[in-house]
Order: structure tokens, then sequence, then C-alpha cells
């Protein structure tokens, strides 16, 4: 595309046609275009087309072409300032240039000069849609959106980068057709509407080859400087892209922009980060090495404290200009040692995001009379984009605390994670120090306990049957392959083979245990399927047989995955049902009072809920709302019971669920174990609540067989009468509201490994079948609305 080759040349038959357009002697705004033309014609070389750009360097020529530019360009004493150029169409070498555009823009050799930084495949894009644009319009009539302008980098000997706009002027270029053109009459048919902008310049140059075109006449160029808009532009891309660059990278934008924006090189820059967390001040070398004064009093061995430099910045509220600074300056202690080190004037401006201050700009000077109080104002273009990277820094804290958390901790629910904030806080500054950091012990104490379990009924029974008859199909199929093999082809091997397999069919059969599931599951893996392989493809014959076993075969799992399936989606239905379910309650029970909630998959559901003062920082805690809580528990098993009844036809396999829940009011201590990443109880008797826990669900009612735990009940276990009095109170509340039947069961239970004395209270949960207009069951639109 850069080589396209094409055809221009230099004349001035629009402008003149133009003058002839405008030349009305009888007007005083429009006679002189006349007086123009008649002068113009004394100057043949002039009127050629094309015009030699090596004429209009002839001293005979110089009134001509002087005519020429002073109706471009009308004289107004501001010529030296203008940055203007006039070329030849798409020629980069000028046939004039202001000398303020000559000093700015070319070399010397008379070509424009490209940034180093520039991209030359833009503005080869550039050049390349700006010739199509004039085709399309002139030839064809279809207007094009022009490109984005291009804008030039400049840096002066002082140091100092000046951006530039270019603005082209098309008006006097002509478009000329060397010869029969193709029929084009809209837009769509030489742009696709998937290229960016409808921009498929490549697509053009097939179309319409720019060696079917001349172009004459002569473009005007002339630059804006938007060195303060780009200056704010380019912070603004570096703010974007903070997590791409270094530190360093970043302050050396901020300092090129605030050179640029108040037009002095001989400064310095920094930047102090002031962020609270918690309503502690944070600070640390690493975090405010982008600020030049604590960084030039750093490296001079100051032994002045952090702490008094940051209470000092983080006094300025609005922009100060500190001029004439003297070793006795009265607002701070520090800034003596700012002027011993050479430091003769200083601008501190705040930033802030949503009012609140977040860090300060500091801009020193060496020099005198350097600085002048419209200077703050020029620097307001610059605070919101610096206020966004501040912020932008203080939300990458926050995520670091928070990632710190998740890596040394676990998931920390939120009613707690202001306690992992302070530790993280700690463990990421004495990091950043360079230190070795430990993690503080985490615990909480005098925390009331609640726990409960909705457990699929027999579910490990339901497995293995799954299981057994997968495998049952799956020896099945095996044999089948065998045996028609055998009939087939003489190979006593096979024998040996079917009659492992009715061996596993026989011992399976009886009971099936995980070491047995492993031994027939490495056997096919092994033995059978290698030796299918080689059959189907030494025998034709025996492909179908062997096909039918591979194809019943899932290809993931490696084995027959047909009723195992079937169960562990059902089970899967179960729990997504049921925790989802517990999610949405527990989401409006917090509302109540904050407290701790975790939840546990295995063949069901069970959770943890801690309630407490310990837990919350800003929050009074009160008996109540242990209460309260304690009756939600009921409540949603009530509720789980219904849900899992009424989803139960629509599964594979039809399950069950058991409820239960156990009472214990005494509180007690949780401590973080980092080495699990979990809470866990601390203290003999607190240990015994764990214990009873991992029993429970396997209890036995006293003098009997029967498990605590049936489908349809919720059982409550205790071992302090008090507590068994306030469930009650709780299950005739709900008796009265026609949601448990009134017959209420008082057992007692077998005693369990560690575990005496343990009694329960089973009551039975009344169906609700009925559906409202939703599609909810009454059950749970009663319990959205409380």
């Amino acid at each position: 595309m850069n080589d396209a080759p094409f055809s221009a040349h230099l004349d001035f038959q629009l402008l003149f046609k133009q003058w002839e357009q405008r030349s009305d002697i009888s007007r005083a705004d429009t006679c002189l275009y006349r007086d123009l033309l008649n002068r113009v014609k004394q100057y043949p070389d002039l009127n050629q087309s094309p015009v030699d750009p090596e004429s209009l360097k002839k001293p005979e020529n110089f009134l001509g072409f002087g005519l020429i530019l002073s109706s471009l360009f009308p004289m107004s004493g501001q010529q030296e300032k203008r940055i203007i150029a006039l070329t030849a169409p798409f020629d980069l070498k000028p046939i004039y240039s202001t000398p303020a555009f000559s000093e700015l823009f070319l070399n010397e050799d008379g070509t424009v000069r490209i940034p180093k930084d520039m991209d030359v495949d833009r503005i080869n894009f550039s050049k390349m849609l700006n010739m199509y644009s004039r085709i399309v319009d002139q030839v064809y009539g279809i207007k094009m959106n022009q490109g984005h302008p291009l804008v030039f980098k400049y840096r002066g000997p002082n140091g100092i980068a000046r951006h530039f706009q270019i603005r082209m002027n098309f008006q006097f270029v002509q478009v000329t057709a060397k010869g029969p053109l193709p029929n084009i009459h809209d837009k769509s048919e030489i742009c696709t509407s998937t290229s960016p902008d409808h921009y498929d310049l490549d697509n053009w140059l097939k179309v319409l080859p720019l060696s079917l075109f001349d172009f004459s006449g002569f473009l005007l160029l002339e630059a804006d400087d938007i060195t303060v808009s780009q200056s704010v532009a380019t912070l603004n891309e570096a703010v974007l892209k903070q997590e791409e660059i270094s530190n360093e990278e970043f302050l050396e934008v901020v300092e090129d922009s605030v050179k640029s924006l108040l037009g002095i090189s001989e400064i310095k820059v920094g930047l102090a980060a002031l962020r609270q967390i918690k309503g502690k001040l944070v600070f640390s070398k690493n975090r405010l090495a982008n600020s030049y004064i604590l960084k030039m009093l750093c490296t001079t061995g100051s032994e002045l404290p952090y702490q008094g430099i940051l209470n000092f910045l983080s006094t300025i509220q609005k922009p100060v200009l500190l001029t004439e600074l003297s070793m006795d300056f009265p607002e701070s202690e520090f800034m003596s040692k700012v002027v011993e080190l050479g430091v003769k004037e200083v601008i501190l401006y705040p930033l802030k995001h949503q009012g609140e201050l977040v860090g300060v700009l500091e801009i020193c000077s060496l020099e005198h009379d350097a600085f002048e109080p419209i200077m703050l104002h020029h620097l307001d273009m610059l605070a919101p984009s610096l206020s966004i990277a501040f912020n932008k820094q203080a939300d990458q804290l926050d995520s670091k605390i928070k990632s710190i958390i998740r890596k040394k901790f676990t998931a920390i629910h939120p009613v707690v994670e202001w306690k992992f904030d302070e530790i993280a806080l700690d463990y990421v500054l004495e990091e950043e120090e360079g230190k070795t950091p430990e993690i503080a012990p985490i615990n909480f104490q005098n925390v009331f306990p609640l726990y409960a379990a909705v457990d699929v009924k027999n579910s490990s029974q339901e497995r293995n049957s799954a299981i057994q008859r997968d495998l049952l199909i799956q020896l099945g199929l095996a044999k089948n392959v065998l045996e028609n093999s055998r009939a087939a082809h003489y190979l006593p091997l096979l024998d040996r083979m079917v009659e492992k397999i009715e061996e596993f069919e026989e011992r399976i059969q009886l009971i099936l245990d995980t070491e047995e599931e492993v031994r027939i599951t490495e056997f096919f893996t092994q033995e059978f399927e290698p030796t299918f392989d080689h059959l189907s493809k030494t025998f034709p014959d025996l492909l179908a047989s062997v096909q039918e076993y591979f194809h019943a075969v899932d290809p993931q799992m490696g084995v027959v995955y047909i009723h195992r399936k079937a169960f562990e989606q059902s089970l899967k239905e179960i729990n997504v049902l049921v925790g989802q379910y517990l999610d949405r309650e527990e989401t409006k029970i917090q509302k109540m009072f904050p407290h701790y909630f975790e939840k546990f998959k295995t063949d069901g559901i069970e959770y943890n809920i801690y309630i407490g003062q310990s837990l919350v920082k800003d929050k009074i805690f009160d008996p109540i709302y242990l209460k309260n809580l304690r009756l939600w528990q009921l409540q949603t098993l009530i509720d789980i019971v219904n849900l899992v009844k009424e989803k139960s036809p629509s599964l594979d396999v039809r399950l069950e669920t058991t409820q239960l829940i156990l009472a214990h009011s005494a509180p007690l201590t949780i401590s973080f174990r980092l080495d699990e990443r979990k809470f866990d109880v601390e203290g003999a008797y607190n240990i015994r609540y764990e214990i009873i826990k991992k029993r429970i669900d396997k209890a036995l009612i006293r003098g009997t067989n029967e498990r605590l735990v049936q489908p349809g009940k919720i059982a409550v276990v205790y071992s302090q009468p008090k507590d068994a009095k306030e469930y009650l109170d709780f299950i005739h509340f709900f008796q009265n509201r026609q949601l448990l039947e009134e017959n209420i069961e008082q057992l007692e239970l077998e005693d369990m490994q560690g575990v005496h004395g343990m009694k329960a209270i089973r009551v039975t949960v009344i169906p609700k079948k009925l559906l409202n207009q939703s599609g909810k069951s009454e059950l749970i639109s009663e319990t959205e609305e409380r």
C-alpha cells in the first residue's frame, strides 16, 4: 500500500478559477480578485500546468508567488507565529513554509521531519485515505468520513515536549481520471462493512488503482499547538495502562506532562500517595518512592519521621505555591531540610477523589522566580487524571490485600473481612519493607454456633447400586465381544478372559467395595480394551460387537456411566436446589445482624453459623438476634423439605433428604487455622461440639436400630434441657401455622464414640403441594415475604 504509484503535479489553476468566480469590480470586497488575475498573468511560469517548483525560486517570480500567498494567507502581522506550509498534492516537501513551520517540522533538505516515535504506517494510511476520499468525492460524488488528524510530538532543545495537530486543506486539489473507470454507485462496493470505520484500502487499491488518476493543484497545511490537551490525553492513557507500566514509567509521563503544561524544563516532579485503610494512614518507603521531596530526604540520611511528613502533606487541602523558602520556614520542620538540599520554590497540589484526599503532586524548582500563581490553574487540567490514578493505586492495594487473604487464608466471609484486612495490610507493608512477615493469630471469642445438615437419604447405597449396575452392563458387553470372538476364531486365551468376567459378575452381585471397583476398571483398561482393539483390527467380523462396547463407554470417564450419571445428576440438582435456596435466604437474614456463614457440599448440604459481638466491629450484639437466627434455621429446613419433595418426581433418580439441627447454647472460641485455611474451634469443651457434629448424622434411637434422621422430618439434637425448650417453642409456632404436624417425638439417642447422653426432638413436616400463579410453592412465597 505504501508504494502504490500515483501521479501528482503542482498548479494554481483552481485558485485562479476561484479568483475569477469571485471577481466583481462593483464590490469593494471582491474587486481585488480581478486585479490579482490581471497581475498574475504577467508571470507565465505560474500559469503553467504543471508548475515547476524550481521556477518559484526565481527572483522574477517572487512577486507573483507572493500574490498567491497573500490571497491564501492574508497579511495580519502574524506570519512569523503561524505554522503554515504549502505543498504539491500529497508531497512531503513544501514549496513554501513559514519560519515557525520550518523550525518545527522540516529537515535541512526541506522535507517534513517525522518524529522518531511516530507510526509511519499510520502516516501512510492517513495519506492514502485522503487520496481516496478526494477520488470518490470528485469522481463518484460519494462522501467519505475523514480519518483522525495526525498529531506530531516534538521535543525542543530545552527538553520540553510539544504536540501539534496538522490540519490539511484539500480545497485546491483536483482529481482527474486518465481513462475509463469502473462503475461504482455506492460506498459499500469498495468498503467492506467488517473493516474498522469501513476503510478497506487494500480493496480500494484493487478496485481503483491510483495509477488511473492524476492529482493536480496544491495542499495547504497548518499546525495547531495542542500541547495542553495532548499532555492531558497522554496522562489519561498512562492512567488507563497503569497496571502495564512501571512506577518509573508512569512518573516519567507525569513529569513530561507537567513540564509541557508549565513550559518549564528545569523542575523536579514527585507524587506522594496518601491512602487510608480502616482509618489508618498507610505509608512505607516503597509506597512513597515516587515522592521527590520524601525520596530526596531519605537519600540524604534524614532521620525525620515519615509520619510527620505524611501528616504535613495530608493537611494540604488546596493548591499551595511556596516561594522564597527560607531556613526558618514556619509551616513545617522538615521544609528547612528541603531548603538545605537546594530547593528554592515548591508547588504542592492536593489530589482528591470523590472529595477524599488521595495524594499530593509535588513540583520543585532549584531556581528562584520559576513559578507563577497562574500555573496552579494550569495544573487543574492534570488533577482529575492523577486523582483517578491514585484511586486506582488504592484499589490495587485493596486487591492485593484481598489476594493475600485468599492466598493465605481462604474465601473470607464479608462479616469477618475487616479483621483479615487489618492482618493482611500489616503483612503487605512489612513485606514491602523487605522484612519476613508472619501472620498474626486470628480468633473470635464468645461466639454462638448453629449447625444444620440436609443429607440425601442412603446416598452411599444409591451410588454403589448405580456403580454395580453400570459395571454389570460393561461386563456383559465385554463378554459378548469375547463370545463372538471365540465362536469365530480359535484363541484359547479368550476362554480365560470369559471366566474372569464371570468371576467379576459373581463377586459384585454379592458385594461391591472400592477395591473391587478399581480392580475391574483396571482390568478393562489394561487387558480387555487393548485386546478388543486388536481383535477389531485383525478380524473385521468382530468390528460391530467391539464398536458396540466402545460406544457404551463414556469417553471422558472411561467406563459405562449410565446409572451413575443419572444418580450424580440427580444428586447435583438436589444440592443446587438446596444450596441456592440457602444462599438466598441467608442473604436476607444477614440484614438482621451480620454473622459468619459457611456452607459445605458432600452428598448434601451442611452449614455452620457463628454469631457474636467479637465478629463485628461497629454493631452491638444482643441475644435476640441469636434466637431469631435459630427460628430462621428451623423455618428454612421446613422449606427445604417441601422444595425437595416438589423436585423429586422430575429427577432421573428419585431422592429424598433428611434434615438435622444441632442445638448448642454455650458460646465458644473459633480461630483461623493457616494450615487448613478454615475456622476451627478451640478448647477441649469446644472440640466436643465438633465431635458431636461428626457423629449425629448416623445416630440411632436408643433401644432400636432406627436412624434418627428420616425423610420428611426434622431432628433437633441437644444435650441441655434449655436448648430443647427454645426449639419446642419454635415448633409450636410453626404447628400453629400448619407447617408441622402435631405429634412431637421426644427421643434418647444411643451413645456414640466420644458422645454420650444426647437427646433429640423429631417432628414431621406437613407437605405443601399447591402452586401459586407464579409457579412457586406457597411456602416459598411466604418465605420471600418474610
